[in-house]
């Protein structure tokens, strides 16, 4: 982690007014950090909304303040993946004049008071400073309008919890919580005991952060994390929301990681009870140019085709993924059949064809038998392609009834071919003829 020092805020009176108040003389410490440093980390269209936001904030004296993960990201000195603002008043007003401004599109969500910006492809988020009341573990939260401190103290962990103002060359980073502190430490440490309860998908969050960073989930937060895990507020949480966990960890460098640590922990196992099983996941360690489909087909090969359907049930997965959890379970339970020495192309192709293209190649990549990864390769690349040089129309010429013998025809056909047994129009018609005759 780059170096950085340490020290006591000062924070401008201008800015209480809007944050709800000053530190305490036991203030967490915080820094200054450089708005350029920042808005040279972001590109298109968050470098565009930084810095329309970064112009109201100086020139109009709206409070605005970059908040959570990239401010984390600035401390840290490591270019930011997304953009979030808080604003002390009303965010999706704010929100809608920068898409006029920048020629962008908005999506507003009153409920939550927030709103999110899209520039040229590019999205921030924006939300109003407010407080949340969790009525229950894992219920989305009621929010009503707050100040700085409310806000920052809604969030999910202490590196998280940290505020930069828009104003100024070299804004006082505002830290109630602690965040630097724990940065330094390289430790993920909630804001209360309660945390992991109000949300349990944060489970998943503090491995996620974990792993991404290189820190720790010590002491009492992990004591907590268990806690809501052996709590069972696991369950109180939709399958579409631990989706997009899982989304998350599946776009991270240290996906495998962070699944293996997950396990662990019994994280996924509370989500279903099968996940329990890393062997495969820990096959993927370094390995390069891997994707969501490569996580997500490592994490449910070891299951059963039940247990593979209740968590696409649990998780209510997209068809999409839904084919690829099951047709990976489907593939695995296949492969045995695939790897001896004389197994025809045809079978191979017969038993494949249907099948998730995504699933196949990730099994592929994970066979640990020669034979059965080259032909499922083969089949990707070569065999499913195959196709007789006579159409349905030949066929009809040939003398073939119209109708379902057509297709019955063309399968065999393209089964000799894929087998060697015939080569070119001609040796397809005498097979034909061969189909034809054995009919009379």
């Amino acid at each position: 982690m780059p170096g950085y020092k340490v020290r006591h805020a000062i924070i401008p009176t201008l800015i209480l007014l809007s944050i709800g108040g000053p530190p305490t003389p036991e203030s967490r410490p915080s820094t200054r950090i450089s708005l350029d440093r920042v808005a040279g980390g972001v590109y298109g269209g968050q470098l565009a909304i930084f810095n329309s936001l970064r112009r109201r904030a100086t020139e109009e004296g709206i409070p605005v303040y970059l908040v959570g993960g990239p401010v984390r990201d600035a401390v840290l000195d490591v270019p930011a993946k997304d953009l979030d603002f808080v604003l002390i008043g009303d965010a999706p007003a704010l929100a809608a004049d920068l898409a006029d401004e920048l020629g962008g599109q908005l999506t507003a969500h009153p409920r939550f008071r927030t709103a999110t910006v899209e520039v040229e492809r590019d999205r921030v988020d924006m939300v109003t400073a407010r407080t949340e009341i969790f009525p229950s573990p894992g219920a989305l939260p009621e929010v009503s309008a707050g100040n700085l401190y409310d806000d920052l103290a809604r969030r999910d962990f202490s590196i998280n919890a940290m505020a930069l103002p828009l104003f100024g060359d070299f804004p006082e980073l505002i830290d109630p919580h602690g965040g630097l502190e724990d940065l330094a430490r390289k430790s993920v440490t909630t804001l209360h005991p309660k945390s992991f309860a109000d949300d349990p998908t944060r489970v998943l969050r503090a491995v996620r952060y974990e792993q991404r960073l290189g820190f720790q989930i010590t002491g009492d937060c992990l004591a907590h994390l268990r806690q809501a895990i052996n709590d069972g507020h696991v369950d109180s949480v939709s399958g579409d929301r631990w989706r997009q966990e899982f989304r998350k960890i599946f776009g991270e460098v240290r996906a495998v990681e962070i699944l293996l640590r997950a396990i662990e922990l019994g994280a996924l196992a509370a989500i279903h009870p099968a996940l329990t099983d890393g062997q495969v996941l820990t096959a993927l360690a370094g390995e390069a140019d891997l994707g969501p489909i490569d996580y997500l087909a490592a994490l449910v090969m070891p299951l059963s085709a039940t247990d593979g359907d209740e968590m696409a049930f649990r998780l209510n997965l997209h068809t999409d993924w839904a084919r690829v959890v099951r047709d990976t379970i489907a593939l695995r339970e296949l492969s045995p059949a695939f790897s001896g020495p004389s197994v025809k192309p045809s079978i191979v192709c017969a038993a494949l064809d249907g099948l998730d293209l995504d699933a196949i190649a990730a099994s592929a990549r994970r066979s640990h038998v020669p034979q059965v990864a080259a032909r499922l390769r083969r089949y990707l690349n070569e065999w499913r392609l195959v196709r007789p040089e006579l159409t349905g129309d030949h066929l009809l010429e040939m003398g073939v009834p119209s109708g379902v013998k057509i297709g019955e025809v063309l399968r065999e056909l393209n089964s000799a071919i894929l087998d060697g047994l015939v080569g070119g129009e001609e040796s397809e018609r005498a097979l034909v003829n061969q189909i034809i005759s054995r009919w009379s």
